[in-house]
């Protein structure tokens, strides 16, 4: 197994530094209560999110400012400190190690924008940096990140369409 390595440490501002930062904005058919209680749930991340195998919260409900969880994917695992957490509407991470050796600082924003009971906005932000000679190929690693968020930003509209009733229940 590969050796997990820490990356430095990241809050919100470095959505806006980073030497690859991105916002990407999806229309949710579901409320942005329901589509939040989707992001917690470890098991459909795997199902709307290719890359990802597993999702695994290693810190007890309820989760907050200062949860983890583990991230298994086709690459490697990732785990994750949660640094801002407004329950319903938003929730952010940065890695805090990864067995993927591409990233040396790498965090994300999920936003929640209510458009009515049955329908919200995600808008999704993210930020990273490679790290010693994925530096060299980081514009690549960007365009093929934004490529498979926007395809996964659909196929999370898709799942939620499909599934909106139990999380709305929930």
């Amino acid at each position: 197994m590969p050796k997990s390595r820490p990356l430095r440490a990241v809050g919100a501002e470095y959505l806006d530094v980073a030497p690859v930062h991105e916002t990407l904005r999806q229309v949710i058919p579901a409320g942005a209560a329901a589509t939040f209680r989707c992001l917690e749930d470890p098991d459909a991340w795997p199902v709307w999110l290719d890359p990802i195998d597993s999702v695994v919260w290693t810190s007890p409900k309820p989760f907050g400012v200062g949860a983890t969880r583990d991230v298994a994917g086709k690459v490697g695992t990732i785990s994750e400190l949660f640094f801002d957490w407004d329950d319903g509407h938003r929730m952010s991470f940065h890695f805090t190690s990864a067995t993927v050796p591409v990233f040396g600082a790498f965090c994300e924003d999920y936003e929640l924008v209510p458009h009515g009971d049955d329908e919200c906005e995600l808008v999704w932000r993210y930020g990273f940096e490679c790290r010693s000679v994925f530096k060299l190929v980081q514009p690549i690693v960007a365009i093929g990140f934004k490529r498979a968020c926007k395809k996964s930003l659909v196929q999370l509209a898709e799942f939620m369409r499909q599934h909106r009733d139990e999380y709305a229940a929930a």
